[in-house]
């Protein structure tokens, strides 16, 4: 009797727990009915194929920087939620053997990775119009390199702070300042191609 009343607590708490996630978000990219920019310039390819989202950043051409697409007709609340995304690195156009970023920018903060397993986490000052690093490079075996498959990344903000996971494992936790009606912009640099697909926003 005891341990049926101790399943049905614990039944009761998970189920709970589960409801109270609501889902914001969710793109699957199985066809563009979201309304995102798609289409080719000298700067950028943009396109959706096989139920991915793929960016190729073009800009080494033009000596410019990276590029950014935010997620189409979707802010963030004011704290209490957490972003999953899962990405996979196609390859780059670099002939020094050397990676560019790839990422997640949410408000003046860059969420970035690389294919051999760096991360690290910058803040644009728009005062000085210069990056700070809030967390420095790190590399971490929690991500898959290379082409060794999809990683999947999860942003939680609450209570003041931004944890970055990539495959269930934390790679660091910093109290910033993410603003309600924030976007979440996909990130790339220069000669980087990467697939992104599952977005999903929960409230935590």
């Amino acid at each position: 009797m005891k341990n049926t009343i101790i399943l049905l607590a614990v039944c009761v708490l998970l189920t709970s727990n589960v409801m109270s996630q609501k889902i914001l978000l969710e793109e699957r990219f199985n066809e563009n009915d979201r309304g995102w920019n798609l289409g080719d310039d000298k700067d950028v390819v943009r396109k959706i194929e096989n139920g991915k989202f793929i960016l190729e950043c073009n800009k080494y051409l033009t000596n410019k920087g990276g590029y950014w697409i935010r997620v189409p007709d979707f802010t963030l609340p004011a704290t209490n939620y957490s972003i999953s995304v899962t990405t996979e690195w196609i390859g780059n156009k670099r002939n020094d053997g050397a990676y560019n970023a790839y990422g997640f920018i949410l408000a003046d903060y860059y969420f970035m990775v690389y294919a051999d397993g760096d991360r690290r986490l910058l803040k644009w000052n728009a005062e000085e119009k210069k990056y700070e690093t809030l967390v420095d490079w790190s590399e971490s075996s929690a991500i898959k390199k290379y082409a060794e498959g999809e990683n999947k990344w999860e942003i939680t903000y609450k209570d003041g702070k931004a944890g970055f996971y990539a495959n269930g494992q934390m790679l660091y936790k910093k109290e910033i300042v993410i603003p309600e009606g924030t976007y979440i912009k996909l990130y790339v640099e220069n000669s980087e191609r990467i697939k992104f697909d599952n977005i999903i926003v929960k409230s935590l």
